[in-house]
């Protein structure tokens, strides 16, 4: 049996886990995701290749392991932060602003997904959108809202509509991505988003 480095089996899972994380966030900013081996992540982790198949049985369900557990924080935060703001327009400000933030290169594991533009199979795509379906939540719930109270347009399709929103805030990230600065783009980002959820509404 291998050493345990930590006060009880579970802990010394959760230190192999962290390192796990680290590591391949590591390489994949380091090597990039594409010809990334499972030998190259042991080795980012200073851990056994074999020790990864405790965690994950390959290269892609890693990534989305390891997406999972860095944004489960972040989007928790998120979704109690836009709980606090009443205004529907203001809170998907506010949205943009922290998402965009949180992808930025460097700010926190999340952003390695900067790296993964046409690199990942569609069920391993959908299996990362999945890991931020709260924020999909908020944001048809924003259009709901400002639509009742008549800041938006009337939609025919809130899901369909939040689709594109994610498409433009998916191009905000690849600008931030490629250097421009956070709050600009997210400015930008939101003022496009309102205008054409006012259509025609706007505020009086």
């Amino acid at each position: 049996m291998p050493r345990i480095a930590a006060p009880t089996i579970a802990a010394h899972r959760e230190a192999t886990w962290q390192r796990l994380r680290e590591g391949f966030i590591r390489a994949v900013h380091e090597e990039g995701y594409g010809a990334l081996t499972l030998a190259a992540i042991a080795r980012h982790a200073g851990i056994a290749r074999n020790t990864i198949y405790n965690y994950a049985p390959t290269k892609d369900a890693l990534l989305v392991a390891v997406v999972k557990a860095e944004a489960a924080p972040i989007v928790s935060a998120l979704v109690a932060e836009c709980a606090a703001v009443d205004d529907p327009e203001d809170r998907l400000a506010l949205l943009v602003r922290r998402q965009l933030a949180a992808l930025a290169p460097g700010v926190s594991g999340i952003s390695i997904v900067n790296a993964l533009e046409g690199l990942l199979p569609e069920d391993v795509s959908l299996s990362l959108a999945a890991c931020f379906a709260p924020v999909l939540e908020i944001v048809a719930g924003i259009v709901q809202q400002g639509t009742a109270a008549g800041l938006f347009r009337p939609v025919a399709d809130v899901q369909r509509l939040v689709e594109r929103m994610v498409g433009v805030v998916h191009a905000g990230r690849r600008a931030v991505a490629s250097g421009a600065p956070v709050e600009v783009v997210a400015a930008e980002t939101a003022e496009f988003l309102l205008g054409g959820l006012r259509g025609r509404v706007g505020r009086k």
